[in-house]
């Protein structure tokens, strides 16, 4: 028969031990086994007791539920207090690159976690500060630097919100110039001839306009001209400016449509 190499008693003196010590604690390999099959046997024992109507029962069931409550209270305590100690240990280990680093107390689950720390904290430590360093902007893996003058990626991967009341397109400040050079005309004429240049402006921007289809679903996105465009559904098609258009195909999210 397998001895039993965890109780409460020995959950509530590991979790003494990571509280009192700074240091990752020492544990056995085999922990993980051993919580699971201390679980096991804790809720066999109480689904034992749940369909008896004994007294007796009832006081053991109560007992049991306690004990379960306290078990999952203390491996969460043991689990976060580890959990920060990892990471501190990672932390230092980008900071450094020591090759001085004991991992001898983490058990191989909590290696791995450590070691996808070390790898994220590295490639934004490097794309971040690294280019920072070389008088670059920021770059994390393949992906082009951001750039002021490359608005439309900033848009695609931020996805900021919209700005209510954004400063006015250039289109919009030539309207109000010919607006202000007509005041001394009719009033009847200036709307007519109004209505005319909206007309005009509107058929110019649409034929230079590119019209796609969403083949994935696309959140929505500020354009250069501080707009709001989308979301978008798989299947819908829509006339958009011609480098979104480009960036949208090249990203897989569309194809362009024939007029």
């Amino acid at each position: 028969m397998d001895t039993i190499r965890i109780t409460l008693e020995t959950l509530y003196d590991i979790l003494r031990n990571e509280k009192k010590r700074e240091d990752l604690q020492k544990l056995e390999e085999t922990f993980f086994i051993d919580v699971v099959s201390y679980m096991k046997e804790k809720k066999a024992l109480l689904d034992s007791k749940q369909s008896s109507d004994d007294i007796f029962a009832s006081g053991e069931r109560d007992k049991l539920e306690y004990e379960l409550r306290s078990i999952k209270r203390i491996l969460k305590e043991i689990y976060e207090r580890r959990e920060k100690k990892i990471i501190d240990i990672a932390l230092n280990k980008s900071k450094t690159g020591s090759d001085l680093i004991d991992t001898s107390c983490m058990l191989y689950k909590e290696k791995n976690f450590y070691e996808n720390i070390i790898i994220t904290l590295n490639v934004y430590r490097q794309g971040i500060l690294g280019q920072l360093f070389k008088g670059e902007m920021p770059m994390i893996g393949n992906e082009e630097p951001h750039s002021q003058s490359k608005t439309i990626k900033n848009a695609f991967t931020q996805f900021e919100p919209s700005l209510k009341n954004g400063p006015k397109t250039q289109t919009e400040q030539e309207m109000q110039q010919q607006e202000t050079g007509k005041d001394e005309q009719p009033q009847k004429a200036h709307e007519i001839n109004k209505e005319n240049d909206n007309n005009k402006i509107q058929d110019s921007q649409e034929n230079e306009m590119t019209k796609v289809k969403f083949i994935k679903p696309m959140p929505s996105f500020v354009w250069k001209d501080m707009k709001t465009y989308g979301p978008f559904d798989e299947g819908e098609e829509f006339r958009i400016f011609p480098e979104v258009a480009e960036l949208l195909v090249r990203k897989g999210r569309a194809v362009i449509v024939s007029s």
